[in-house]
This record gives structure tokens, sequence and C-alpha cells, in this order.
């Protein structure tokens, strides 16, 4: 038996597309009482090149810690988010995500990075943010995490 595709309209540049198939638990994750969590999503990114680069991001983790907090997408959603780090933590923590933003990760990059991805802080520590994907190919491919921008 297949299963079946339902859609979902949230606004107009916005569908959820559900796939109606039940699957166990396998992943590390715990969820809440009353919410979800996110174990992964596929993101199929359109490059400067107007490629297509499909990207698999895997949330699970074999501590089963679920910090992931955000995904940061644009200009707009980076100023929102290092305006409230610059609030809550300083002006010095904001620039250093603003710089990260609007540069190449390195000097083998094609591009700058497509997003950012937030895990929420222990206490009261800054929380750990990634400017990723802005590398071609194997390229960008490493077992190693990188350095969190603050």
């Amino acid at each position: 038996m297949s299963a079946q595709l339902k859609a979902r309209r949230v606004a107009q540049d916005i569908n959820i597309v559900y796939l109606n198939d039940d699957k166990p638990n396998n992943t590390n994750l715990k969820t809440k009482e009353n919410r979800a969590v996110v174990a992964k999503l596929r993101a199929d990114l359109v490059t400067p090149q107007n490629e297509i680069m499909t990207v698999d991001i895997d949330f699970d983790t074999t501590s089963g810690y679920h910090n992931n907090t955000m995904m940061l997408m644009d200009d707009y959603g980076v100023e929102m988010f290092a305006a409230a780090i610059e609030a809550k933590h300083g002006k010095v923590h904001a620039d250093k995500i603003r710089q990260a933003w609007n540069q190449k990760e390195d000097a083998s990059a094609s591009r700058l990075p497509t997003y950012m991805l937030v895990q929420k802080p222990k206490n009261d520590e800054l929380p750990k943010v990634f400017a990723v994907c802005g590398k071609k190919g194997d390229d960008h491919i490493s077992n190693q995490a990188p350095d969190s921008i603050i």
C-alpha cells in the first residue's frame, strides 16, 4: 500500500506536504508531551548557478538531546536574531552573527551561507550558531563539527 500525500498551504509562498505514512521512532530524539520535534529536514537549495542541490539536515544525535532551536534563511531572519542576541548578550556577539552571514565560510566556499542553525544554550551561556552550506560538492562534507560563530 502506498502512502498518501496531503498538502496544506500555510501562506502564499509556503506549502507543507504531509506523507501520511506513520513509522516507528527509530531516532534517539524524545518528544515533548504535547509537541513533536523535528528529526530531519530535506531542502532543495537553488544555487547562484541556477542548479538544485539537495541537502538533508539530520537532527538525530546519539545523546538524544534535542537542542536545535532555529533555522535562519534570509537577511531579515538573521537581523532579527542578531538584534535579539544584541539585546540579551551584547553588540560584540550580534556583530559576529552579522559578519558570518555576510562573508564566505572560508576562501574555498563558492557562495555566502545559505542558512544559519541555532542551538539553545545551557543555563545563561550563549547559543551555538553555525553559518553553513556555502560550499559546493564534497568540499562541505566533514565529520568534524564547525566551531560556533559566538
